[in-house]
């Protein structure tokens, strides 16, 4: 869990909001852990054709 929110960093927040802002907190840290991973693995393809095509170069053109 975040330490944003998490314990009494907002102690004028009753018990429901609190658990409520944690929540959307957790979702927006999953959220941006998946974009991450997506790039990663959309990186790591266009690596993976790059070197193919290097792979390819002057012998395959024979």
């Amino acid at each position: 869990m975040s330490a944003r929110l998490s314990g009494a960093s907002r102690p004028s927040l009753c018990e429901d909001c609190q658990s409520r802002a944690v929540a959307v907190e957790q979702r927006a840290d999953a959220d941006e852990r998946d974009r991450q991973e997506q790039e990663r693995r959309l990186r790591q393809e266009q690596e993976g054709e790059q070197a193919a095509q290097k792979a390819g170069g002057w012998f395959s053109r024979t």
